[in-house]
């Protein structure tokens, strides 16, 4: 009897086979640390970008503020000027009169009342070898210095006015006085010097005029580094010497200038100084550095705020559209491996025009891979 032979089918693509779940060799990068590098890659030169614009943007802050303070400072200088100017032009009046009578004892005695009327707090004539000839009132006699003190000899020699620098020990005038000298001229030559001191108080409202801001400090300083205002606490300090920074400044030769120190009350601050060619006198702006600095850090930590919270942003957007796509290719790896198993399973969706093709590229290797099976399987019957 004839035996028919038959052969064993193959299998078919859509048997059940079990899947090779675990058996897929893992890669070094998953697409979400491949799409977070790329977002890393665009960010960081971004913040470097915006790191530069922000110091560049605090330093720009700082240097205003530095050429505010310097212009705090010139103009105190100006008012400095003005004060000196205006005293030597009203001390000229008084000479011109002392000049046409000289023997007059009224003439004297009205530009006393003159001069105290106008906040003088004592008058000196001296003769062009300085000898003192006159004093008012005798009561600051035993306190004034010498004539050289005053200027004297550089008024009888220049023919113009001279400012002292402040006259400490000026009898019971504390802390002391500073002297604007002018010449006395008698036929064109400086036969006399007058001599006129004021407190230095007269110079403290000047320190309000100049625009300074809350929280500035200010100072006029003699050519000895003697302070002749201040804008905090005058009464302890005017007349005192001021820092050795300072004292430098005011003994150097320099005419403008910018300068650190920590103050006496132990903060740092920035100075800026201008030198007056009139009076020799140094005009210095004090602010503390924190408020210099403050752009700087302020802008600093703006940047760093807002570039953290964009950095975040961007990495959890990237973070969820990475799994997106993930997903959507583990998906495909899955069905691809059900499809070649011989299971039919639905093929995922994704926004992706590529999975998308991959996708049905997918789907019409299954509906060949169907109908080989089913021409294999319509052989096979007709054997």
């Amino acid at each position: 009897m004839a035996h028919r032979c038959y052969r064993k089918p193959p299998m078919s693509l859509f048997s059940p086979e079990p899947l090779p779940v675990g058996k897929f060799t893992a890669g070094l990068f998953t697409i979400r640390s491949y799409l977070l590098l790329l977002i890393a890659a665009v960010i960081v030169p971004m913040m470097v970008l915006v790191a530069i614009l922000a110091w560049d943007y605090g330093t720009a802050g700082r240097r205003t503020i530095e050429a505010q303070r310097l212009d705090a400072a010139n103009n105190l200088k100006h008012l400095m000027d003005g004060e000196i100017q205006a005293t030597a032009g009203f001390l000229n009046g008084l000479a011109t009169s002392l000049a046409h009578h000289p023997a007059d004892p009224r003439i004297a005695e009205n530009a006393i009342a003159a001069a105290r009327s106008h906040g003088f707090a004592a008058l000196v004539v001296h003769d062009r070898t300085g000898r003192q000839l006159f004093v008012a009132p005798t009561t600051v006699a035993a306190g004034l210095t010498a004539a050289h003190e005053l200027g004297v000899a550089e008024v009888v020699a220049g023919g113009k006015p001279v400012v002292s620098d402040l006259v400490v020990d000026a009898g019971e005038l504390k802390p002391g006085l500073f002297f604007v000298s002018v010449p006395v001229l008698v036929d064109g030559q400086v036969a006399l010097v007058l001599s006129g001191g004021l407190p230095p108080q007269r110079l403290q409202p000047l320190l309000a005029e100049a625009g300074l801001d809350s929280g500035w400090r200010a100072a006029i300083v003699d050519r000895r580094g003697i302070i002749l205002a201040r804008r905090d606490r005058p009464d302890l300090y005017v007349g005192a010497y001021a820092q050795n920074p300072m004292i430098e400044v005011a003994r150097g030769n320099q005419s403008a200038g910018l300068f650190d120190v920590v103050s006496r009350d132990g903060v740092e601050v920035k100075n800026s100084f201008v030198r007056s060619a009139l009076s020799g006198w140094t005009a210095a702006v004090a602010v503390a550095a924190s408020v210099v600095d403050a752009p700087l850090h302020r802008t600093a930590l703006t940047m760093a705020a807002i570039g953290l919270a964009l950095t975040l942003v961007s990495l959890l957007l990237g973070s969820l559209v990475a799994g997106r796509i993930s997903r959507a290719v583990q998906q495909l790896g899955v069905a691809s491996a059900a499809f070649a198993s011989g299971y039919a399973v639905p093929l995922p969706t994704s926004m992706l025009t590529e999975l998308q093709d991959v996708a049905q590229a997918m789907k019409v290797s299954a509906e060949r891979a169907k109908r080989r099976e089913a021409r294999t399987r319509e052989a096979q019957n007709q054997l």
